[in-house]
C-alpha cells in the first residue's frame, strides 16, 4: 500500500511540526495495471496547496481518434483520457491552468494531435498551452513542421522525447542542436525528456543554446526506486547552474516503487531539485494519466504538498503556479 508520511520532512525554511495531517493514501490507488476508478472522488480535503494551481505535465489521448502503440494492452492506460476524466480525478482541487505535453504517438500524427488538443481547449479554458512533438533532429528541415505548428493555437513548446534513444550523445547531434535553436525564434520552450546516460550531453546542449528555455522533465528521471541520489545530484546542480533551464517537479511516483512508495521516499529527490533550482525555476506537474501506474493524482498532490510544507507562501505559489505561468507564457 502507498503511504503518505511526514517522517523526515524538511524544506528550505525551518522545520515545522505537521499537525492535523490526515492522509487518505489508501483511497484511489492503482497497481501497475489495475484500476479503481470508483475510489477517485471525495479524496482527503488536505490535497493541494490551498490555492489554484497550474499543472504543467498533462497528457490527453483517445485511441479511437489517434493510435498510441505504447499503451496497447495496458489495463490502466489503454482507453481515452480526456479533460472530463482529469476533472474527475482532480476532484475539488483547484486547477486553473493545464499544459498539455505530447503523448508519445506516432510522429506522423503529431500535428493532428496538437490540432485535436487545441480543439479540446476551446471547450476547456484550463488548457492554456500545448507542448507538441516535432522531429528536432532533422535540423533546418524541421522548419516545415514548426511552421505547421505556428498555426495551432496555444503551442508554447516542443518535446522530442529522447529517453528511449540508446545513444547518450543524441542531444548533441548537429541536426538536433540546430532544430532546438530554431525554437528560440518562436519563444518556445524545449522540453527535455532524457535518460540518465544523456545527462552530460543534455547539459552541453543547454550551454550551446543559451537563447532557448529548457524544461527538464520529471526531476531529470532519477532512480528513485533504487534510492540512487548520486551521480544524479551533481548533474541536477550542473543543470541548475544554467540560467536557461527550469525543472518540472513531476514523475516522482512513477520513478519510485509503484507498489510501495511514500512521501518520504520522494522527499530527498524533490527537495534537492527545489533547493538547487529554487522555486523560481521549478514547476509542478502531474504526469497524468501516466501517473496512474503508480497511484492517483490526489495521492501525488498530497505527497508533494506534504514534502514542501516548509516553503514560504511565496515559494509555494512559485512552485505550484507562478513559475509555470512565466515559463509557458500562460
Amino acid at each position: 500500500m502507498h503511504k503518505v508520511t511526514t517522517k523526515g520532512v524538511t524544506g528550505i525554511m525551518k522545520r515545522r511540526t505537521f499537525l492535523q495531517w490526515t492522509g487518505a493514501a489508501a483511497a484511489g490507488l492503482w497497481g501497475l495495471d489495475t484500476r479503481a476508478e470508483e475510489e477517485l472522488p471525495n479524496a482527503a480535503p488536505s490535497a493541494g496547496p490551498g490555492f489554484p494551481i497550474a499543472d504543467t505535465h498533462v497528457h490527453f489521448w483517445d485511441p479511437e481518434h489517434l493510435p498510441y502503440s505504447w499503451i496497447e494492452g495496458s489495463e490502466v492506460l489503454d482507453r481515452a483520457f480526456l479533460p472530463t476524466d482529469y476533472s474527475e480525478h482532480a476532484g475539488d482541487m483547484e486547477v486553473e491552468s493545464i499544459v498539455f505535453v505530447e503523448a508519445g504517438g506516432h510522429p506522423d500524427n503529431a500535428h493532428d494531435e496538437a490540432v485535436w488538443v487545441a480543439g479540446l481547449a476551446e471547450d476547456d479554458p484550463r488548457i492554456e498551452a500545448i507542448v507538441a512533438y516535432a522531429p528536432l533532429e532533422n535540423g533546418d528541415e524541421v522548419e516545415a513542421d514548426l511552421e505547421k505548428l505556428d498555426d495551432v493555437p496555444k503551442v508554447r513548446g516542443v518535446r522530442r522525447l529522447l529517453q528511449g534513444e540508446g545513444d547518450p550523445e543524441f542531444p548533441l547531434r548537429p541536426g538536433y542542436v540546430e532544430g532546438v535553436q530554431r525554437l528560440a525564434e518562436r519563444d518556445w520552450v524545449c522540453e527535455l525528456g532524457i535518460n540518465r546516460q544523456q545527462y552530460e550531453s543534455a547539459i552541453e546542449l543547454c550551454k550551446r543554446c543559451p537563447d532557448v528555455r529548457f524544461v527538464l522533465n520529471h526531476l531529470g528521471a532519477p532512480n528513485i526506486a533504487g534510492e540512487e541520489l548520486d551521480p544524479w545530484r551533481e548533474h541536477i546542480e550542473a543543470f541548475a547552474d544554467l540560467p536557461n533551464v527550469w525543472c518540472k517537479v513531476s514523475g516522482a511516483a512513477t520513478l519510485a516503487d509503484h507498489d510501495d512508495w511514500t512521501a518520504e521516499d520522494l522527499r530527498p529527490f524533490i527537495m534537492h531539485v527545489i533547493e538547487t533550482f529554487s522555486p523560481e525555476r521549478c514547476c509542478f506537474g502531474s504526469d497524468w494519466p501516466v501517473l496512474l501506474r503508480a497511484g492517483s493524482l490526489r495521492q501525488w498532490v498530497e505527497a508533494l504538498n506534504l514534502v514542501t510544507q516548509d516553503l514560504s507562501e511565496t515559494e509555494r505559489y512559485k512552485l505550484w503556479r507562478d513559475t509555470s505561468r512565466e515559463v509557458y507564457n500562460l
